[in-house]
C-alpha cells in the first residue's frame, strides 16, 4: 500500500510539473537537456541486450523546402549482475532548398552500476555539436544516483539526481533579427557545475501500448530553484509487433535564461517508424 502512495504522489508531482511547464512555454529541441529516459533502459530488464532505432523525417514548404533528417539509436547491455551500459546518438542533416543548414547530433555514454534492487549509480557523458538554434558544441559530465521507487509488470518508476559539469559554446546564429544584438558577435563561452534531477515513468497498460513520461531540473549549486533548465519527454509507442512500432513523441525544453538571447522555449514532436530488439 506504502507504494501505490508513493506512485500517486508522484505522478501527481509530475502532471503537476508537465502543466507548470506547458503553461510558460506556449520551435526544435536538441541540445541543452537531454531526454535521456527515452533510451532504453537495460537496468530494469531481465534481458542482456535492449536497443531501438527511430528514423525520422519532416517536410515543410515555405519560401524554400525544409527537409529535415534525423536518426536516433541507443543501445544498452548488461554484463554480471552489477553492470549495464547504455550508448546513444543521433545524427541529423537539415536543407533549406539547395543549402546544407545544419549537420548535426549528439553522443551519450552511460555505466551503470547496480548497488541493490532499488539503488544504481549512474555515471555518464556526452557531447553535442551543430545544433540549429547556436549551441556549437556541448559536453557534460556527471553522476547520478537512481532509485527505483516502484517496478510492476505494467510499470515503473524512477528518481535520480546528481551534480555534473557542463561547457557549452554559442554563436548568435539562432538570435532573432528582432533583437537588439549584433549577429557578428564572437560565440559565448560558458562553464558551469551543476545540479541535475529527473523523474521516469513507463507504463505499458496493454501489450500494444507503452507509455514513456519523463521530467527534467537542471541548475546551478547556488540557487537550485531560480531560473533552471527544464525538460519534459512524453511518448506513446504502439506496438504493430515484438520488434516493431509507430513512435510519437513530444518534448519541451525551457530555459529561463539562456546563454545566447533565443527563445526560452523549444518544442519537438518525433513521429517514426521504432525498430527494437
Amino acid at each position: 500500500m506504502n507504494n501505490y502512495r508513493i506512485i500517486i504522489k508522484l505522478l501527481k508531482q509530475y502532471l503537476l510539473f508537465s502543466l507548470l511547464l506547458n503553461i510558460v512555454t506556449i520551435s526544435s529541441i536538441n541540445g541543452q537537456i537531454l531526454h535521456t529516459e527515452s533510451f532504453s533502459v537495460i537496468l530494469d530488464s531481465t534481458k542482456r541486450l535492449q536497443g531501438s532505432i527511430l528514423p525520422n523525417l519532416e517536410f515543410q514548404t515555405q519560401k524554400k523546402d525544409l527537409l529535415e533528417i534525423e536518426n536516433y539509436a541507443d543501445l544498452s547491455f548488461r554484463i554480471g549482475d552489477h553492470h549495464a551500459f547504455t550508448i546513444a546518438n543521433k545524427v541529423e542533416l537539415s536543407t533549406f532548398g539547395k543549402e546544407t543548414l545544419l549537420s548535426g547530433g549528439y553522443l551519450y555514454a552511460e555505466y551503470r552500476n547496480i548497488v541493490d534492487k532499488k539503488l544504481a549509480l549512474e555515471p555518464y557523458s556526452q557531447v553535442h555539436w551543430a545544433d540549429a538554434r547556436g549551441l556549437e558544441l556541448k559536453y557534460a559530465g556527471g553522476l547520478n544516483l537512481r532509485w527505483r521507487v516502484l517496478t510492476k509488470d505494467k510499470i515503473g518508476v524512477y528518481l535520480g539526481s546528481g551534480p555534473f559539469y557542463e561547457y557549452e559554446r554559442w554563436s548568435y546564429e539562432g538570435v532573432s533579427s528582432n533583437t537588439n544584438t549584433s549577429p557578428n558577435k564572437n560565440p559565448v563561452k560558458s562553464e558551469k557545475l551543476k545540479h541535475g534531477t529527473y523523474i521516469s515513468i513507463k507504463y505499458t497498460p496493454v501489450e500494444a501500448f507503452s507509455i514513456d513520461l519523463s521530467g527534467y531540473h537542471q541548475a546551478m549549486y547556488d540557487n537550485i530553484f531560480y531560473q533552471p533548465r527544464l525538460a519534459n519527454s512524453s511518448g506513446i509507442t504502439w506496438n504493430i509487433t515484438k520488434h516493431i512500432g509507430l513512435s510519437f513523441i513530444y518534448q519541451i525544453i525551457y530555459d529561463f535564461d539562456p546563454i545566447v538571447p533565443i527563445r526560452k522555449d523549444f518544442h519537438k514532436i518525433i513521429f517514426g517508424l521504432e525498430v527494437s530488439f
